[in-house]
Parts: structure tokens; sequence; C-alpha cells
């Protein structure tokens, strides 16, 4: 029933209500969290600065919505690969859970397990409510010095974050 009537709102009225509910993200130039999490494949991984990282929080596996965002990233990640990028998904589901629906759907990237959605919270990618933390689909694009360079909530298509990369890439070439 609360699903029902929260599709039948108007757009705005939606979006006025994320912008008080939601917790704002973290801001472009901001450094991000350290952090260290276990993947699907069982190693764990931490953030590397020497690479550009593309962190995609999304709310649950095998889902239509985060299937499709995720089946995106992996359509362009050998480019991202190319320009130096690591990509991460990153949910709190158990390791079990990310392995069958990496393997289902031939993720290359790891699937990370954010248990109790602790890192989720330190982006600012989650809401707490009394009975559980609610992952929000956010995705950050952090440069090698562990800056933010773009931040969005939603599912930008992963050919926006390349050109992204390769526009600040060559910004930074440029001496800009």
């Amino acid at each position: 029933m609360l699903h029902a009537i929260k599709n039948a709102l108007p757009t705005p009225v939606k979006d006025a209500i994320k912008r008080k509910v939601y917790p704002q993200l973290l801001a472009e130039g901001e450094l991000v969290p350290e952090w260290i999490l276990q993947g699907h494949d069982d190693r764990w991984h931490r953030h590397n600065n020497r690479k550009w990282t593309v962190m995609v929080f999304y709310p649950g596996d095998d889902t239509p919505g985060c299937t499709a965002q995720l089946q995106d990233f992996q359509e362009h990640y050998a480019r991202l690969r190319e320009l130096g990028a690591e990509v991460y998904a990153v949910n709190p589901a158990e390791a079990s859970s990310h392995q069958a629906f990496a393997e289902k759907f031939g993720f290359e990237f790891p699937v990370l397990t954010d248990r109790g959605g602790v890192v989720a919270r330190q982006f600012r990618a989650a809401l707490q409510t009394p009975f559980k933390t609610v992952i929000l689909r956010t995705v950050y694009l952090v440069n090698p010095e562990r800056k933010i360079r773009l931040a969005n909530r939603g599912a930008p298509p992963a050919a926006a974050i390349v050109r992204s990369i390769e526009a600040l890439q060559q910004a930074t070439r440029a001496g800009m």
C-alpha cells in the first residue's frame, strides 16, 4: 500500500521529500572516507590512490534496476579499465549473494559486501530507518587523489562516467 501511495505522488513532491529525508551527497572536491570491504571473490578491496574509482552503491542483488545499472557498467568496464579506473559495486548483502549475482551476469568488477551499510553511510548513500538501513542508489567518481569528482543520486549512464573521466584527464594534461 505504501508503495502504491509513493508511486501516485507527483515527481516534484517525491523530489521535495527526498531533499528533506535523504542525506546530502559528499561534495565535489571532498576527500572520500577510507574503506576496506570484502568482495564476492573473498578478496579484500580498498580504495587505491593510484586509480580512478567508481563507487556504485545499489539497493539489491538481482533486482531489475540494479541489474540494469551494473550491466551498464559491465558493458563499459573495459574502457574504464583503459582509463585507469576501477568499478566497485557496494551493497550490504552477503558475499554468497554477491557471488551468485556476479556470476549470473558476468560482472568482472568487484561486488563488495558492506555489512550493516557502514561504508554506505560514510558515503551518504544510505538512509537509516527505525527498522533497517536502506541503500540509496548512488554513484561517486573519485580521482586518484581520493577527491570526489562527481556525485550522483540515481543511475547515471556508465558512458557519462567514461566521458567525465576522459574530460578530467584531458583537463589535467592541459594543466587546468
